[in-house]
């Protein structure tokens, strides 16, 4: 199984300039080794024959994802880009569905789930380490955080998160809820998928924009209540 994805990123900066109304454009790749784990994993199930080929199937032939992030001074959102989905289902990257919004000034990111709702994360603790590397022709900086997330098999669980960003563009943002680094994120890694940056067009008419704001009057939920009602439709689909 190949894979090839060339990542081009172009842009004119300088380190003084004021980043304004921007657009970054994101590919998700699922990671080929969480891939064979997963088919080996599969291949010794106990079930049947026809099931075990097509979840197999899926996952050899799945296609990458793609996002994109629009922001301004105080406010970002990320989102999939759908117009780009093959007609034929896909189980895609693993890397999400959900659309975040991240309002800078009061610190505020919102997942906005297709089951819960909009959903209140809080900001990953991140670690900045002393490694670097070159995306396209970008600098970026590596940092690490633990993800503890909730699985709907009943308990927590956590994963190690790689990001690299960039000081060159001085923004806190990134994709889903990798946000608050002293620069924008152009690269995560997760065991699952890794999320790369392939176009960035900073100073784009705001017209161009598409950021949905969740408003004062929405009903938000934290994530420690969307994990207790995972428990529950847990439990109530056991009992069933």
């Amino acid at each position: 199984m190949k894979f090839l994805i060339i990542f081009i990123i172009t842009f004119s900066l300088t380190t003084q300039a004021q980043i304004g109304n921007s657009i970054i454009k994101y590919t998700a790749q699922m990671n080929i080794k969480h891939k064979k784990e997963f088919i080996e994993d599969i291949k010794e199930k106990d079930i049947d024959m026809n099931t075990k080929q097509s979840v197999i199937q899926m996952y050899e032939n799945a296609e990458p994802d793609y996002y994109e992030l629009h922001f301004t001074e105080d406010n970002s959102y990320y989102f999939k880009d759908k117009s780009l989905e093959n007609e034929q289902y896909n189980i895609g990257s693993k890397a999400g569905l959900s659309p975040y919004y991240y309002n800078l000034t009061a610190k505020q990111l919102i997942e906005d789930s297709r089951s819960f709702g909009f959903v209140a994360h809080k900001p990953l603790d991140w670690e900045i380490a002393n490694e670097t590397k070159m995306i396209g022709d970008v600098k970026c900086y590596k940092a690490t955080a633990i993800e503890t997330l909730y699985s709907r098999q009943g308990h927590y669980y956590d994963r190690n998160i790689i990001a690299w960003f960039t000081p060159d563009i001085p923004v806190k943002y990134g994709p889903k809820n990798y946000v608050g680094l002293p620069g924008l994120v152009l690269e995560v890694e997760r065991k699952e998928f890794t999320i790369t940056a392939n176009k960035i067009n900073l100073n784009v008419d705001k017209n161009k924009l598409k950021i949905k704001r969740v408003g004062e009057d929405e009903n938000v939920i934290s994530q420690k209540e969307m994990d207790e009602r995972i428990a529950e439709m847990m439990e109530d689909y056991n009992k069933r």
